[in-house]
């Protein structure tokens, strides 16, 4: 990169660098997404490149708290606003960004940076690997038949008597909503937790233009007096030139319990004049499958990733979660990028899941890419299927095995938050 300036941006280039971002991706800000990012900017996280007076590269970061292996919530660092604009493509300005992004992140004693990748082969250069998934679902609602519970849920939440669905305004949800997801997001491994911007963008502005606005609703599962669960969803057309074709599109749905996750499932599929029930993306082992009486009727629209993990300090990193099975491991790290990383870590992995690592001159068990470590870092990718396709070396027998045992958590991890 010569002739370009990077550094921070003042708060009065904020539009700009608003400018910038959105036009990367084939779009523009309305004035509401423009002040929900104005308040959730940090001008001392904020990057950018300039080409003379004019702002052609966009990157920022704050600090979330992540539910990590264990269940346990550290601090990571959540990138994002990453753009390049389409003028100034392929000159080095995005591997510039990430240089000094990282190298501060370094500074600043952050271990463990997670983003959304627009292009899957863009962030592998720098460290990242993809380490959530989750999948969109379609339900064919005129020929779906929900199943009668053998046994009422027995998880947390129940009992206190019966609860049910109902909806609720803006206001309401504004207040509710965030509460019950607060609760929930130390259950899954993956989850973050949500600036305000991100509710402003869920829940929408009912004033707003366009269908999404138009046709969002809000449903909550209240019982004994507490909202234990809420749904965001739209009703609206499945084929833009036939109004009366419509779906349900669920925008979100979150749950502290096991009655209200079924029953606004079913009050989902129960909404009348509508033939598909269609989701954002959900956890890949989402148990509404297991509600109808023909899984069949609900098909996996897509599947793929969520956040990519890049590991900062790779020691660190894996001292902050736990694990499932005591024992130690020799694992060799290569990253060329952050070469502070490249050497050899013995993790060790006590009776009560909490893990030590120090640098070793130890023969390896296994030895990997950092992309690679980011990948399996929340244990939703196997090191038995990595190490099958070339992605992790196995110098010890039976060690991707017992990798996979140390590193797995009980659910698959997801991110419910985009950012």
């Amino acid at each position: 990169m010569t002739d370009f300036e990077l550094r921070r941006i003042e708060e009065h280039e904020i539009n700009a660098f608003a400018s910038c971002q959105a036009s990367a991706f084939g779009g523009r800000y309305t004035p509401d997404k423009l002040e929900s990012l104005a308040e959730d900017l940090r001008l001392d996280r904020s990057l950018a490149v300039f080409d003379g007076g004019d702002l052609v590269a966009t990157a920022s970061s704050y600090a979330v708290l992540m539910t990590l292996p264990g269940l346990v919530q550290c601090e990571v660092t959540a990138v994002t606003d990453v753009s390049v604009a389409p003028t100034h493509r392929r000159r080095g300005l995005l591997t510039s960004m990430m240089r000094r992004q990282l190298d501060d992140l370094r500074s600043s004693n952050e271990a463990v940076a997670v983003l959304f990748a627009s292009e899957g082969a863009i962030y592998g250069r720098y460290g990242y690997g993809p380490a959530t998934f989750g999948a969109r679902y379609v339900v064919d609602k005129r020929r779906a038949r929900l199943l009668t519970p053998f046994a009422m849920p027995c998880g947390p939440g129940s009992g206190g008597g019966p609860g049910s669905v109902r909806l609720v305004e803006l206001a309401q949800a504004a207040e509710a909503f965030p509460a019950v997801y607060g609760a929930y997001v130390p259950t899954r491994v993956g989850e973050l937790d949500r600036p305000h911007g991100e509710w402003a963008e869920l829940l929408g502005n009912p004033n707003g233009a366009g269908e999404d606005a138009r046709h969002r609703f809000f449903a909550c599962y209240e019982q004994a007096g507490r909202i234990d669960g809420y749904a965001v969803y739209r009703v609206a057309a499945m084929d833009p030139s036939d109004h009366w074709r419509r779906a349900v599109f669920v925008e979100e749905l979150c749950s502290l319990s096991d009655e209200s996750y079924m029953s606004l499932w079913r009050y989902l599929l129960g909404i009348d004049l509508t033939e598909e029930l269609r989701t954002r993306s959900r956890p890949v082992d989402e148990p509404l499958r297991y509600l109808l009486e023909d899984q069949r009727h609900l098909r996996t629209a897509s599947l793929g990733d969520r956040t990519w993990v890049r590991l900062v300090d790779v020691p660190c990193a894996l001292g902050q979660r736990r694990y499932e099975e005591e024992g130690a491991i020799v694992i060799e790290v290569e990253d060329a990028f952050c070469p502070w990383n490249d050497g050899r870590f013995r993790l060790s992995v006590d009776g009560d899941g909490a893990g030590t690592v120090e640098r070793v001159d130890a023969a390896p068990d296994l030895a990997l890419p950092v992309e690679a470590l980011g990948a399996l870092y929340l244990g939703g990718v196997p090191f038995v299927a990595m190490a099958e396709v070339g992605r992790i070396a196995e110098h010890t027998e039976g060690a991707a095995r017992l990798a996979d045992r140390m590193f797995a958590t009980r659910r698959p991890p997801f991110c419910t938050t985009n950012f």
